[in-house]
């Protein structure tokens, strides 16, 4: 009995451990500003909210898909990952997906930049940033038990936060903005949805490698059950992300459209915002680092080295601006998020084979059964 609840005990940890890493990779910076939440939801009025739903599943069998790849691939690095991906092409893809994390790094460090505006408008000195970074080395090193444990501390809070901020905003909100969410065209549900896609395989590209990382040590149950979980606590909280913002429509007009609704309960809240934002940002920074230094020592063969040098370029990056970065970079990465994620499906359903037969496909592997 004993060893049957102690079994139980560690699958619960283990379910949460990969739900705080795979929440916490995607609840970022934009999301956790509003503006995220605005151009890939809100805007759409009902198809809007009926898209969070959609999400909510697609992140739940995208996120089972890549916790079972890294069961079945259990490829010792990155490279090898992209050989299975992308074949005779991999390089290529290699070399253009890398770029786009050091992108997405970059534009996270820029984010702390953005928030230092806020508030210390007056220092030039980039503090906030370079502690951002140091912390992100320092917990990156740590390896994934650590993330998990940083992602444990910081998330309940970032929820806790969101969850106040929309309750209060749509209490307050007039009644008649209840008529904005039905103001939609025929070409809505169109649109919506190929936004929610994108947003979906956006997310995921971000958060499928180190997915993958945590799927070799956990259960076909845990993967299930953390997948699961994942895609109803951000469907839930996409939609009433989405409903706040419809129903308080001049905070579009701001940038950091939450940061704005914190404005209308108290100065407290604002701080509160700013913080929440900074947590955000460190989140997805951290997961992203995690990737292109884990890719990185496949070719270096020191970690320290490896996670320094990322985020060396990375910082440097930073400096040429956060709208910068968004308006010209991240546009490029939009067609590789798309590839990237129906390349795994694809990968998926090839591996869907009886175990014995995994070294037939993975020759340069060894499939250890759990």
């Amino acid at each position: 009995m004993s060893t049957s609840k102690s079994l139980k005990k560690t699958s619960k940890i283990s379910t949460l451990k990969v739900f705080l890493i795979f929440f916490g990779t995607i609840v970022g910076a934009g999301f956790a500003s509003g503006r995220e939440v605005y151009v890939y939801f809100a805007r759409f009025g009902i198809w809007g909210l009926l898209m969070t739903i959609f999400a909510g599943v697609a992140f739940f069998i995208l996120g089972y898909i890549f916790l079972q790849l890294g069961k079945r691939c259990r490829v010792n690095s990155l490279s090898e990952f992209f050989a299975l991906l992308f074949g005779k092409f991999a390089h290529i893809f290699e070399i253009i997906i890398m770029f786009s994390y050091i992108i997405v790094l970059g534009a996270m460090f820029a984010g702390f930049d953005s928030l230092q505006k806020i508030i210390a408008s007056n220092i030039q000195f980039p503090f906030v940033s370079l502690i951002g970074a140091l912390l992100c080395v320092i917990t990156v090193l740590g390896g994934i038990d650590k993330i998990s444990k940083l992602n444990g501390i910081l998330l309940p809070l970032l929820l806790l936060f969101m969850t106040a901020i929309f309750s209060i905003s749509i209490i307050k909100a007039p009644i008649e903005n209840l008529q904005v969410i039905t103001n939609v065209t025929e070409t809505s549900l169109v649109q919506s949805l190929s936004c929610c896609i994108i947003f979906v395989c956006s997310n995921m590209f971000l958060t499928g490698f180190i997915l993958m990382k945590t799927g070799v040590n956990t259960t076909d149950n845990v993967d299930k059950k953390a997948s699961i979980i994942t895609g109803i606590v951000l469907s839930i909280i996409t939609f009433f992300a989405s409903l706040s913002i419809i129903l308080n429509p001049i905070s579009v007009q701001y940038d950091m459209p939450f940061v704005y609704l914190a404005f209308g309960v108290s100065d407290l809240f604002v701080v509160l915002s700013i913080v929440i934002l900074w947590l955000a940002i460190f989140t997805t920074a951290v997961a992203t680092m995690f990737t292109i230094s884990w890719w990185l020592n496949g070719y270096i063969n020191d970690r320290h080295i490896s996670t320094l040098l990322t985020c060396l370029v990375a910082f440097l990056l930073s400096r040429v601006g956060f709208s910068f970065i968004i308006d010209i970079f991240y546009p490029l990465t939009g067609f590789m998020d798309i590839l990237f994620v129906i390349c795994a499906i694809i990968l998926y359903k090839k591996t869907k084979v009886q175990k014995h037969t995994y070294k037939q496909i993975f020759p340069q592997n060894t499939y250890k059964n759990k």
